[in-house]
């Protein structure tokens, strides 16, 4: 990602949560830009710079395409940056390409197409649409079948007994789909967005609205950091993603929320269900060791990321001794080299005085009949 930089915080800018509604970020970004609109401000450079950042965070979290690759990839000074690749406007090779590298590994951002977008308006608005849904009920698997770049869509009433223990939305697709479990907002914008992340045997998306704060991690991709940063082990990048998500429930309404299919060629099979939460022993020891778990998983990010800066040092200065190493070795070598060069012309220039001198041979004289024997 180019022009990046961790100490920009859109969510922040715009003074809402990360869980914020479509509406409540539209409503501080009104506030704020008429505070620190140019012509409110004539001649404050800082009110300029700071209409510009709030200007640019809201085009970013106003976009729940954008605001989706922003969560998962962080700040950039480019809008560009964020834009995903909507797959219903490509080809047939363009998808066959797409499909290749995303078996590989490689992380390819997606849209979710207007018509789905505009679909989900009318359904949460109550306005005519051609879109259907279907009434989802606690505890009862649905399987289905979506088409590439369509939705199914689905309503579940919250009700006032759940709210105490919370409950989970799970999607999974045991052909190792790829697709989209979405959250709409009352106004029909979108509230969450959960990719499939792959799992043993399976790929999944889960949305969970619970009274105790747990973390989210997005799937881990190799290729992404092998693309980004190779110099850093990989280890370095495992916990990335991981981040807290504050406790917070349902409210007590209807919800739309939809299955939209995201492979490249093929449609999406799956099953979904939303299941809420009991209080029963077994059920409580979960929740404390996922967050016993959880909260090791945090700390150990914090201090992994220390360490990487203790790595990083570490290795600097690896290199640097093996550099000198090199060449105090290929000094050693260029003395040694010339040491025996001298000695050797230090021998030559004493001999040459004798050069004239004739070589001393063995004398033969005095050998007796047998000498030459022995």
């Amino acid at each position: 990602m180019s022009g990046k930089d961790t100490m920009i915080d859109y969510y922040e800018i715009l003074g809402v949560e990360k869980n914020a509604t479509e509406q409540q970020i539209k409503n501080n970004y009104r506030k704020l830009a008429l505070k620190f609109h140019p012509d409110r401000n004539p001649g404050d450079q800082k009110a300029a710079e700071q209409f510009k950042k709030i200007s640019i965070a809201y085009a970013v979290l106003s976009d729940p395409n954008k605001r989706r690759q922003y969560d998962l990839s962080g700040p950039s000074g480019a809008l560009v940056d964020f834009e995903g690749i909507d797959i219903s406007e490509m080809g047939g090779i363009g998808r066959v390409f797409g499909a290749l590298f995303s078996k590989l590994g490689v992380p390819i951002p997606t849209q979710i197409g207007p018509k789905v977008l505009s679909q989900a308006r009318s359904l949460c608005e109550g306005t005519p649409t051609d879109a259907k849904y279907i009434v989802l009920k606690e505890g009862i698997p649905y399987d289905g079948s979506v088409s590439k770049q369509e939705a199914d869509f689905f309503k579940i009433t919250m009700q006032p007994q759940w709210e105490k223990n919370g409950l989970m939305v799970i999607c999974r697709s045991a052909q190792m789909s790829k697709f989209k479990l979405v959250l709409f907002d009352k106004e029909g914008g979108v509230r969450i967005i959960q990719e499939s992340n792959k799992r043993k045997g399976c790929t999944v998306a889960e949305i969970f609205f619970v009274p105790f704060n747990r973390a989210n991690l997005s799937e881990f991709i190799p290729m992404k950091f092998y693309m980004e940063d190779k110099e850093t082990p990989l280890p370095f990048h495992l916990l990335d993603t991981l981040e807290v998500v504050g406790a917070h429930t349902l409210e007590q309404r209807d919800h739309f929320l939809c299955v939209y299919g995201d492979n490249w060629i093929k449609d999406v099979r799956y099953q979904l269900k939303f299941v809420p939460l009991n209080d029963s022993p077994i059920s409580m020891e979960c929740v404390r060791d996922l967050t016993t778990t959880e909260e090791a998983l945090i700390k150990k990010k914090s201090e992994m990321s220390k360490f990487q800066v203790e790595y990083t040092e570490a290795i600097k200065k690896y290199k640097e001794v093996v550099d000198r190493l090199k060449n105090e070795t290929e000094e050693i070598n260029s003395l040694l080299k010339k040491r025996d060069f001298v000695y050797d012309a230090l021998e030559k220039e004493s001999m040459a005085r004798f050069t004239a001198s004739k070589h001393l041979s063995p004398t033969h004289s005095n050998k007796g009949l047998f000498s030459s024997w022995f």
